[in-house]
């Protein structure tokens, strides 16, 4: 994970010896994270760079599981009368020298009932103060798969925003404070949820309305499906019918898609490319950059557990652990315990590493392997490992992995 935290290099030491207390003591939320250490289409709202950050550890939020609750959402505190979003085509993309940027994900807004999936208003607030300060810039999600995917570069410390499951919150209590700012977004979508009406989800005429202003849709499947549970025609039926209701509704099947619940397989990756789309998205913490995995890229979730500001502004600065020969290969396990490990790029002697689930031996081989076994099985589900090290420019390095454990 990367942060930045300049100004500070005179107590580098000390910064990193807490920071890493504070990694150990937020990354799984619960305490129950065990830190191995060794040492040897949318328009943009930029800003100008800044401002350290201290340090902290990886969120994990709920898990996107869509509730049927059919009350109406309370009304919005954010203005209701907001500026016209220009059309994404006509905003040019900022260019840098930058080959990474940080991707965040919301679910729900103000619905303090859900807290494990939802960010009370205050904190978000608070996060677009953050990303209109000055130090970011923020860009549309397809610009920014564009840009990496062609090697272009982007300004240092850019941020991409998505929203997963359309609850109507998004509409009423984010999408007014986005405009105003001119901050675009992604909003993925499982048509099913919309289809059925239930009154805590937008409305196709609102997915409209915000499509029309310029918001990004991205695919979501269906149902939100557990997609490596179900049998690959099972997925490609999802995608399918998926596709045709935004034709019917949207007039367009969108390109970019997110895996709900961010599991995965390579059947099931396999299948949404085959469906079209050129870029998905998991809910691995990490920077992506011009080197993902562009059908599994990372991002930052934000709940209201993890959603304060210290580690909202220590991943809003990160920077990526670039890795290659990452094992296991496949992104729902086959083997448990998972035999983890992956090859360093660049120089890293500070790496650490926080498993979701079981107590864990670091073993490094070489300068460059790094190799984590567990003590036994981890429990099925969902198993996330974060990896992390603090780099020269003062920032954290981030690689994040989310397994799905049968």
């Amino acid at each position: 994970m990367k942060f930045e935290a300049k100004g500070q290099k005179s107590s580098s030491v000390s910064m990193l010896v807490d920071s890493r207390f504070m990694l150990r003591s937020m990354v799984f939320g619960m305490s129950f994270a065990i830190g191995l250490t060794f040492a040897t289409g949318q328009g943009i709202a930029q800003t100008d760079t800044s401002n350290p950050q201290p340090v902290a550890d990886d969120a994990m939020t709920g898990d996107g599981s869509a509730e049927t609750k059919t009350d109406e959402m309370a009304p919005a505190d954010t203005p209701t009368t907001v500026p016209s979003a220009a059309p994404a085509d006509m905003v040019d993309v900022p260019t840098g020298d930058a080959t990474s940027s940080v991707i965040f994900m919301y679910h729900r807004f103000g619905e303090n009932e859900y807290p494990s999936t939802n960010i009370k208003i205050d904190q978000f607030n608070a996060h677009i103060k953050e990303l209109t300060n000055g130090s970011y810039t923020v860009v549309g999600v397809p610009q920014i798969v564009a840009a990496l995917e062609k090697g272009e570069g982007l300004p240092d410390r850019t941020i991409g925003i998505t929203i997963d499951d359309a609850y109507r919150s998004v509409y009423q209590d984010a999408w007014p404070v986005f405009r105003a700012h001119n901050m675009p977004f992604t909003v993925f979508v499982s048509s099913q949820q919309v289809d059925d009406g239930f009154s805590n989800y937008m409305t196709w005429d609102m997915l409209r309305e915000m499509a029309k202003a310029g918001v990004t849709i991205g695919g979501h499947s269906q149902h939100h499906s557990h997609l490596p549970e179900l049998d690959i025609e099972a997925v490609k039926a999802e995608l399918a019918h998926s596709a045709e209701r935004f034709k019917e509704e949207l007039g367009f099947v969108p390109d970019i898609f997110a895996y709900p619940y961010g599991e995965a397989n390579a059947d099931v990756i396999a299948a949404v490319k085959e469906a079209g789309y050129k870029a998905a998205f998991g809910q691995q913490s990490g920077a992506m950059s011009n080197e993902s995995d562009f059908m599994y890229l990372p991002r930052f979730a934000l709940n209201e557990h993890y959603g304060a500001m210290d580690r909202f502004t220590l991943a809003a600065n990160s920077l990526p652990l670039r890795v290659s020969d990452i094992t296991p290969g496949d992104y729902t396990l086959t083997r448990n315990p998972p035999a983890f490990g992956f090859t360093l790029k660049e120089p890293a002697p500070n790496v650490a590493c926080y498993p979701s689930d079981g107590a864990a031996t670091m073993n490094r081989l070489g300068d460059e392997r790094v190799e984590i076994r567990l003590d036994g099985p981890v429990a099925s589900g969902r198993w996330r490992i974060n990896c992390t090290a603090m780099g020269a420019e003062q920032r954290w390095h981030w690689f994040g992995m989310l397994y799905t454990v049968p």
